[in-house]
């Protein structure tokens, strides 16, 4: 049965495809964010179209109830994607960190070379 939440899904699913193919498209080049965006995007429409497909994983997990399959498997999503996006903002960091000290150091060379 499809129902409002299907919907959503499907609809925020979509959304997470054209945003990886967006970014891919603009030549950002970035790959570990395209397949990110396509395996999260593809998971939610994937789940929209056959919601029944926790009963599957809720029966392999050993679980009674489909609603706990959907937690764990939500859950597990989620910490791969916020370990993926910390990891994101550290090699971030360190590059604003070496931009910076490039940049003092440029400023630096300018100031003495304006003093001669």
């Amino acid at each position: 049965m499809f129902t409002l939440v299907n919907a959503v899904v499907l609809v925020v699913g979509i959304v997470f495809l054209f945003n990886g193919y967006v970014i891919f498209n603009r030549g950002r080049e970035d790959i570990a964010l395209f397949v990110m965006s396509l395996v999260v995007g593809g998971g939610l429409i994937f789940v929209a179209l056959f919601p029944d497909i926790f009963e599957v994983v809720a029966t392999l997990l050993g679980l009674e109830w489909k609603a706990r399959a959907m937690l764990v498997l939500s859950n597990l999503t989620l910490f791969v994607v916020v370990t993926y996006l910390f990891n994101r903002i550290g090699k971030l960091y360190e590059r604003l960190s070496k931009v910076n000290e490039e940049l003092s150091l440029l400023k630096e060379e300018l100031e003495e070379q304006s003093d001669e």
